[in-house]
């Protein structure tokens, strides 16, 4: 009986091996998928927690990665709108040339015509590069910006709406508590006794008159006119012995300086330009002639009144969101930029718009209005590079901060997702060695297991025949 119990012993031991060789089996089953599939865990059952944990950070790896995508295609259609708005400024330059060099008088009738013809093609360019597109949606011609209405415009003569933090409507009120002031002098000597040279210094330069012996007023005032393009400067002839200049600008810095370097000409101020005061939206501001920057915690606008403007004006409401975009990976993490109207008829100032440069309007190069035209072309060069500086502050404090958060996130993320999800290989090449090696070894003794229950049972056998 003890020979028996002992032949039943093996049998348990076989059986023991056995099972070890179906737990190694799947064990090197595991090991090899999650070496080809680079992947620790491929169902729940391989770490359930892990597996939650996973899913997680997949999640928010996706919304990082299309976060960085939405900005690099809003840094793209920033920097398309960025160099429409540069090649205007290059149209602007090359009108103001054309401006500059009718008004000097040397040209011909023939050549201020063809200068005016080139005029008009810089303006219908500006007016082209003001319908640039991306991605289907104009982003010059107002409709990527922030949209105003109940502006009157007899009062109001521009607003240039920088950034809209709500999403709701923005109503606006001015009150004008001070009108802005032109700077102006006055001359009350008469005709010249003696050849004359003054230097004469104005808001947009300086430049050199010369006066003949005797001169009246009235050649005393065209001389003074013919320069305005360059000084900034307009005489009006009062009477035989009288006159006045006023600056074409409005506020404190329009300056009025005329020395004679020759002969004599004396002037007294008579007005110093002051700027214009007013409270919006409960605070003072001061202007900066007629043009006031405002920046409150819901909007900020640049907005232009008209010099004759008093009191409270008609409000206007601001509404619109501009172009906004995916800053981060959550849906609130949203951000929005508004870009100006550059077309011909939206931009320019207090003296007019852009457009009336154009052959029939009124700042043309024949209508003898150089200083109104130069103004005006310096007024629309500030919008355009307003609009650019908008852009270019947007993509660097915005856009740039924003990319750099996404591409630490995703880094980090990534870093996270791979110390959970993905195989150490290292480690399972290590195991999977492992496990193969006791696989043989166990074969191996189930295999002496079984010769040993062989020759027992052979042994027994012969026994029972020989007794």
């Amino acid at each position: 009986m003890s020979r028996i119990g002992s032949i039943g012993s093996l049998g348990t031991a076989q059986l023991r091996a056995l099972s070890r060789l179906t737990q190694l089996g799947k064990a090197i089953t595991q090991n090899q998928k999650r070496i080809s599939t680079l992947r620790r865990i491929n169902s729940a059952k391989d770490d359930p927690s892990g597996l939650v944990s996973a899913r997680l950070l997949e999640t928010e790896l996706k919304a990082a990665e299309q976060a960085s995508e939405s900005v690099t295609r809003a840094s793209a259609q920033l920097n398309t709108a960025d160099a429409a708005a540069g090649e205007i400024l290059t149209q602007l330059t090359t009108a103001r040339a054309l401006v500059v060099a009718a008004a000097d008088g040397s040209l011909s009738a023939d050549e201020v015509a063809a200068n005016q013809i080139q005029l008009d093609q810089a303006l219908a360019a500006i007016d082209s590069l003001a319908q640039t597109t991306f991605n289907g949606r104009r982003l010059l011609d107002g409709s990527s910006g922030y949209r105003t209405s109940g502006v009157d415009t007899a009062e109001v003569l521009d607003v240039d709406v920088l950034d809209k933090t709500t999403s709701d409507d923005v109503t606006v009120s001015i009150n004008v508590t001070q009108q802005a002031t032109q700077r102006t002098d006055q001359y009350t000597g008469g005709s010249l006794g003696s050849a004359t040279t003054l230097t004469v210094e104005g808001p947009d330069g300086t430049t050199t008159i010369d006066l003949a012996n005797g001169a009246d007023t009235q050649t005393i005032t065209d001389a003074f006119n013919a320069v305005t393009y360059l000084t900034g400067i307009t005489a009006n002839r009062v009477n035989g012995s009288t006159v006045d200049f006023t600056t074409v600008d409005y506020g404190s810095a329009a300056t009025i300086s005329i020395d004679a370097t020759a002969g004599s000409f004396a002037t007294a101020t008579t007005q110093t330009g002051t700027d214009a005061l007013a409270t919006i939206d409960g605070t003072q501001y001061t202007g900066n002639g007629t043009t006031f920057n405002v920046n409150t915690n819901r909007y900020a606008i640049v907005v232009e009144i008209d010099p004759t403007a008093s009191g409270a004006l008609s409000s206007f409401t601001i509404s619109g969101d501009g172009l906004e975009f995916n800053v981060g990976s959550s849906v609130s993490s949203t951000a929005r930029i508004g870009l100006g109207n550059l077309h011909t008829s939206s931009v320019g100032g207090v003296t007019g718009k852009l457009s009336s440069l154009r052959s029939g309007g009124a700042n043309t190069l024949t209508s003898g209005r150089a200083a109104e035209a130069l103004k005006i072309l310096d007024d629309a060069a500030a919008d355009a590079s307003r609009t650019q500086a908008t852009i270019g502050g947007f993509k660097k404090f915005t856009l740039d901060s924003a990319s750099r958060v996404l591409d630490s996130q995703i880094e980090n993320v990534s870093s996270a997702l791979s110390a959970v999800r993905d195989t150490d290989l290292a480690l399972e090449s290590a195991l999977l060695a492992n496990n193969q090696l006791l696989e043989q070894t166990t074969l191996q003794a189930l295999s002496i297991s079984n010769l040993r229950n062989q020759n027992v049972l052979s042994l027994l056998r012969s026994a029972a025949v020989r007794f």
